[in-house]
């Protein structure tokens, strides 16, 4: 009896000396950070989607929405990303990421998601979309896509009607048009208006065969040549007239202009269909042929928009993959896709049903859907987005008067070949 007392008692210090040993520490909660310029609708759907996975990950991934101000977004995200305080996550274009493609691996900012992904996103999209997704310098996958929106004509019915305009197929007709609207109206309601005056004149450029780099990518072909120059000048008499504005008066997007019946039309993107709400909402294709002479291809942009995640430690880059991957998933990507009134590069979204109502009642979708067959998207050359506002800045300058088209032409191409050859 004794000896049996003896072995319990042992046995008893044995475990308490056990359950008094050090603990396991506990797993440090990995955050997320996410950086975007959504609002309304669009931004509830992004929270909604965060909260759901930081739910199914409790305790071990946090994913952090925070909305930052559209304007600067992209230069603001470069020098955070620079200074090491940027975000994990943006949502932006192929272009965008290829700024943070380096000559080195140590020297790109970017995660190639390739290191992390549970499946083989190759199999998921056309084969075209997948190759603008891989379309780096070093030929590494630095983007998943989201949806595929586009700059689209959007205008007010109601007025058409009223100041007895069509809907135009030429954009000699939109210039004439608007300044009929522009008379008519005595002076308050402006003709047209575009929300990004680079992408409207890369659609000029690439639809009149201008030329957009070089063979070898040292240079841009656009500035060449008088047929830049006449629009410019087109432009800058729409401007100076008052029958086109350079920019939105009453807030980020011509949307608000739109609405408040003070702009007949404006091409903006598909995505912007929500925040429209004058009674007369109409949309079609994009206009081709600037004049007469000028030859016409059939082309417009296609807007790829996509998840870029940054390098930081291979424990947040994993975590920030796959929250990329469930927000991409079959039912999260058709309610974004809703949100943002875009089409789905997935396969297995395309066949979902919302989805598939989605886009069959949707005025902006079938006006995109009108030119998806021709719409394209440029090289994502080192580069590129300086060139993009190299040509906004032509067009500013030249339309204020600042600067001459010619010395403005002069400028931008310098601009464009210092911006390739870095």
């Amino acid at each position: 009896m004794k000896k049996l007392l003896v072995l319990l008692l042992t046995v008893l210090m044995i475990l308490g000396f056990a359950g008094c040993g050090p603990k396991e520490p506990e797993k440090e909660k990995i955050t997320v950070v996410i950086w975007h310029t959504y609002t309304d609708d669009q931004k509830v759907t992004l929270e909604r989607i965060a909260s759901e996975f930081t739910a199914l990950h409790e305790g071990e991934i946090e994913v952090i929405v925070q909305a930052q101000e559209y304007s600067g977004f992209t230069n603001k995200v470069y020098e955070s990303v620079a200074n090491g305080v940027g975000p994990d996550i943006i949502f932006n274009y192929a272009s965008t990421a290829a700024t943070y493609v380096g000559p080195t691996e140590e020297e790109t900012k970017v995660v190639d998601f390739d290191k992390y992904l549970s499946q083989d996103f190759s199999k998921l999209v056309a084969p075209g979309i997948y190759a603008e997704m891989t379309d780096f310098a070093d030929g590494k996958l630095h983007v998943l896509p989201m949806v595929t929106t586009g700059p689209i004509y959007i205008y007010n019915e109601k007025l058409f009607e009223q100041y007895g305009v069509e809907p135009p197929k030429t954009w000699k007709e939109v210039f004439l048009l608007s300044q009929t609207i522009w008379e008519k109206s005595n002076h308050t309601v402006v003709g047209f208006a575009v929300d990004s005056l680079t992408d409207f004149f890369t659609t000029i450029i690439m639809q009149h065969g201008l030329g957009y780099y070089n063979e070898d990518k040292t240079s841009v072909l656009f500035c060449d040549g008088d047929k830049l120059a006449f629009v410019l000048e087109q432009f800058k008499t729409a401007v100076q007239e008052g029958y086109f504005q350079l920019a939105p008066q009453s807030g980020d997007y011509n949307s608000s202009d739109m609405n408040a019946l003070t702009l007949a039309s404006y091409v903006g993107s598909s995505a912007g269909l929500p925040y429209l709400s004058y009674d007369g909402i109409a949309a079609t294709s994009l206009p081709r042929e600037m004049d007469e002479g000028m030859g016409v291809i059939d082309w417009a942009p296609a807007w790829n928009r996509g998840v870029i995640v940054f390098k930081s430690n291979e424990a947040k880059e994993a975590a920030a993959v796959k929250f990329a991957e469930f927000f991409l998933n079959e039912e999260n990507n058709a309610a974004w896709a809703k949100t943002m009134s875009a089409f789905s590069p997935y396969f297995a979204t395309q066949e979902n049903a919302d989805y598939q109502a989605t886009v069959a009642g949707n005025i902006a979708l079938t006006a995109l859907a009108g030119q998806i067959n021709y719409a394209g998207v440029l090289p994502n050359t080192k580069g590129s987005a300086a060139i993009r506002t190299a040509l906004e800045e032509l067009v500013k300058t030249t339309a204020a008067g600042t600067v001459s088209i010619k010395d403005g032409l002069a400028i931008c191409k310098a601009a464009c070949e210092a911006a390739l050859a870095e």
